[in-house]
């Protein structure tokens, strides 16, 4: 009867080894998966950030260029209106 008892108790460790390593599998399957899924994110947000960027420089490039010419125009018609004496 002992020996029936200790074999049921080493079964039943068995199984609960098994099933608490399934979960720690389960566990650590679930968390790779959240990670690589919150690394995706991360990246494909800074990727739009980093385009979002691109655009408004692009944008600040443009706006300081056509600044730069019309402030080269007005001098220009300066320079001619004092030559020409106006």
């Amino acid at each position: 009867m002992v020996e029936e008892a200790e074999s049921s108790a080493q079964d039943i460790l068995a199984n609960a080894s098994e099933k608490a390593r399934k979960v720690r599998q389960a566990s650590t399957a679930e968390a790779e998966q959240r990670k690589v899924q919150m690394l995706r994110e991360t990246r494909e947000k800074a990727e739009a950030d980093a385009r979002s960027s691109d655009v408004e420089t692009e944008s600040l490039l443009e706006n300081y260029k056509k600044l730069f010419e019309n402030k080269k125009d007005a001098a220009t018609k300066k320079a001619v209106d004092l030559i020409l004496g106006e």
